[in-house]
């Protein structure tokens, strides 16, 4: 009898640990499922544009007597139309051209050099062509900013005066005109 008591005692400490075990199972079962359903990722991705291509074109004036004006258009240097070329892509704000020139640089050399910047294309713009842009000098060789009010293509035609100074010997010079555009003014 001894041993059918010991079998019972056996038989429910087994069922109890097997009750346990299942406990513990289930408990175990739940935690790794919530770990997987509140696994997750996110991806933030961005593109940054640019906002307009611009092209240049050089162009030589040729020579000037001491003393002497002279105006340079189109007509008389091709270079001077589409000097400046630009192809803006945002139609949700404005692009703005900055001209900065070391034209102040010649004041030795000339008492008047005069960059007269004119609208030569325009697209869905307040402007019409021909309106003058903006005015380099020796005064004033840089311009902060030409609102370029829709997106499309621009273009830029040059009118140069200027009125050289006595020289003792000839005297090469170059003007450099950096011109960048932005989306803020």
């Amino acid at each position: 009898m001894k041993n059918f008591t010991l079998f019972l005692l056996v038989m429910r400490m087994q069922k109890r640990f097997t009750g346990l075990a299942f406990i513990i199972l289930s408990i175990l079962i739940v935690s790794v499922s919530a770990y997987v359903f509140e696994s997750a990722s996110q991806t933030v991705t961005q593109t940054v544009k640019d906002v307009a291509t611009i092209t240049i074109q050089n162009s030589a004036l040729g020579d000037i007597n001491e003393g002497e004006t002279i105006t340079y258009t189109e007509s008389e240097v091709s270079e001077l139309g589409d000097a400046i070329s630009i192809v803006t892509t945002s139609a949700e704000s404005n692009v703005y051209l900055h001209l900065d020139s070391d034209i102040d640089d010649l004041s030795s050399y000339y008492s008047t050099y005069n960059i007269v910047v004119k609208f030569g294309t325009v697209v869905g713009s307040t402007y019409s062509v021909g309106d003058t842009a903006c005015t380099l000098s020796l005064g004033s060789p840089d311009y902060s900013s030409i609102d370029l009010d829709a997106a499309g293509t621009w273009t830029f035609d040059f009118e140069i005066t200027t009125t050289a100074t006595q020289v003792s010997s000839d005297q090469a010079t170059t003007v450099t005109i950096v011109t960048t555009a932005e989306s803020t003014a």
